[in-house]
């Protein structure tokens, strides 16, 4: 009956320990799905700003285009601009 008694306490013990272990990796879990937000969030913001650099990047880029360049972009626009009135005009008529 003593045995009995002594594996009761000790099967107890182990529980209590589980438990105790389970409640620490449940606080655990919850302090690491807080920080993955956290990450989350920073990444969002951080490809922002590289998105928004490199908006400004492709401006810079564009207004150091030399002369040449510039007048060769000027003349493809205005070839789309006189196609897209070309095709308003036809679908007015």
């Amino acid at each position: 009956m003593e045995d009995l008694l002594n594996e009761i306490k000790e099967l107890q013990l182990a529980l209590q320990t589980l438990v105790k272990r389970h409640n620490f990796l449940k606080r655990e879990n919850e302090h690491l799905k807080e920080l993955n937000t956290e990450v989350k969030n920073q990444l969002l913001e951080k490809e922002k700003l590289i998105e928004t650099s490199q908006e400004k990047l492709a401006t810079t880029n564009f207004i150091e285009y030399n002369e040449e360049s510039k007048q060769l972009l000027q003349e493809k626009i205005d070839a789309y601009l006189k196609d897209i009135e070309k095709c308003l005009t036809l679908l007015n008529a």
